[in-house]
C-alpha cells in the first residue's frame, strides 16, 4: 500500500464536510497535482515566467507558493499565533496538511483548525489565480480576511449552534479556534 494511503491524509480530508470543489483542490494540493508553474513545466507546457506570482524570486512550486514564499509564510505565522502554536513548516503540502491536522491539545477546536487550513490554502490559490489571470495584486491582509470570511460562512452552515456574527468572529478569531474554559 502506498505511503499516501497509510498516513491518513485523505481519510481525514474526505471526512470533512466542505464544498466538493475545495476537497478536490486540497486533494490535488496534497498530491502536488495543481497546475503550478513547476508542474506545468514537468508536463512540457511552456510557461513564459516560472516565478512565483507573489514574490517573483523563486520558481512557483506548490510548497513554495503555499507555505514558504516570504509573502505567505507570515500569513501562516499569524494564524498559528492565534492558537499559540510555534512550529517549523514542512516542505511538502502533504506533510503540512498532516502537521496541521495532528498534534493538537484539548483546547483546540480540531475541525475548525482543519477547516482553517483548507480555507487558507484555497484563498491563497484564488489570490494567485487573480494575480495571474486578472492582473490583481498581492495582499496578505486580503488573504487573511477572505479566509476568515470563508471559514465563518462554512461554520454558519456546518455548526447548527454557531451564531457568532461576522464582525465578532473576525475581531476575535482566537476564541473561535480555541475552546475556552467556562
Amino acid at each position: 500500500m502506498p505511503v499516501e494511503n497509510q498516513d491518513g491524509a485523505f481519510e481525514e480530508l474526505w471526512k470533512l464536510k466542505i464544498p466538493s470543489k475545495i476537497a478536490i483542490f486540497a486533494w490535488r494540493l496534497i498530491r502536488d497535482r495543481l497546475p503550478t508553474r513547476v508542474n506545468l513545466g514537468r508536463r512540457q507546457i511552456e510557461v513564459a515566467d516560472p516565478s512565483c506570482p507573489f514574490c517573483r524570486e523563486t520558481e512557483e512550486s506548490a510548497d513554495h507558493l503555499f507555505f514558504h514564499c516570504r509573502k505567505i509564510i507570515s500569513v501562516w505565522w499569524e494564524s498559528m499565533s492565534w492558537v499559540n502554536l510555534v512550529s517549523v513548516l514542512p516542505n511538502h503540502p502533504r506533510h503540512h496538511f498532516l502537521q496541521h491536522i495532528g498534534g493538537f491539545t484539548e483546547t483546540m477546536r480540531i475541525n475548525r483548525w482543519k477547516w482553517w487550513w483548507l480555507a487558507l490554502t484555497w484563498t491563497i490559490w484564488k489570490q494567485r489565480n487573480n494575480i495571474i489571470f486578472s492582473n490583481g495584486s498581492f495582499s496578505a491582509n486580503g488573504i487573511l480576511d477572505d479566509a476568515i470570511f470563508l471559514l465563518w460562512t462554512w461554520l454558519k452552515n456546518l455548526e447548527k449552534d454557531f451564531d457568532i456574527n461576522y464582525n465578532q468572529w473576525a475581531s476575535n478569531i482566537r476564541d473561535g479556534l480555541v475552546i475556552t474554559a467556562g
